[in-house]
């Protein structure tokens, strides 16, 4: 039984963005169906999810017999001790099981730690930015933000998170809203000669 005093880590608001080192991944997958930011870190040995997120997944969270102090980004220590088990992580079109525990989290929606890397035998290769977890009779490889493999297509999704850090480093940012339209009765769409030249 796992007493009182084990300490595990998760970052915080605001600061796990300046504090990404080798040892981690990042991107953004779906969690019970929902988009989620998710930090790959080889340094936390649980996996945890935002109280925002958590929220919405139809699943009680369980009382723990034991808890753990959780070391936050920014130092502050919180009690854990509640999870909340048999989450689904899209994996690359595949499902993989996870137990989250619930914490205040602003800088990503989920942190998964050694517990599910282990568990999946995934292995992260941080300077790449790559996490390798076996499936079935295959290799699953996800190239995380930052990767270095520019031929890989990307989920076509930006998040608000990463607008906002777009955002902060001074880049532009353009909004489009694009649809499609079928052309049912082509007489009936302007066209240039249509419009009045004044």
């Amino acid at each position: 039984m796992e007493n009182r005093n084990a300490v595990a880590r998760a970052y915080a608001v605001g600061t796990a963005r300046t504090n990404l080192n080798s040892n981690v991944v990042t991107g953004m997958f779906l969690l019970n169906n929902r988009y989620a930011s998710i930090l790959f870190d080889t340094g936390a040995d649980r996996s945890f999810v935002s109280t925002a997120l958590s929220s919405l997944i139809d699943i009680i969270p369980t009382t723990l017999d034991h808890g753990y102090d959780v070391e936050l980004a920014d130092d502050k220590i919180i009690w854990v001790n509640t999870r909340i088990r048999g989450c689904t992580l899209n994996f690359l079109n595949h499902p993989f099981n996870i137990d989250l525990m619930p914490v205040e989290m602003g800088s990503f929606d989920i942190i998964i730690g050694m517990d599910w890397l282990v568990k999946y035998h995934a292995v992260l290769v941080g300077d790449e930015k790559l996490v390798h977890a076996p499936f079935v009779n295959k290799t699953l490889i996800f190239h995380g933000d930052g990767s270095n493999n520019r031929h890989e297509s990307r989920l076509n999704i930006i998040s608000c998170t990463k607008t906002q850090r777009y955002l902060l480093k001074g880049c532009p940012i353009f909004l489009a809203h694009v649809t499609t339209k079928e052309a049912e009765d082509m007489s009936k769409e302007k066209r240039l000669e249509d419009v009045p030249i004044v």
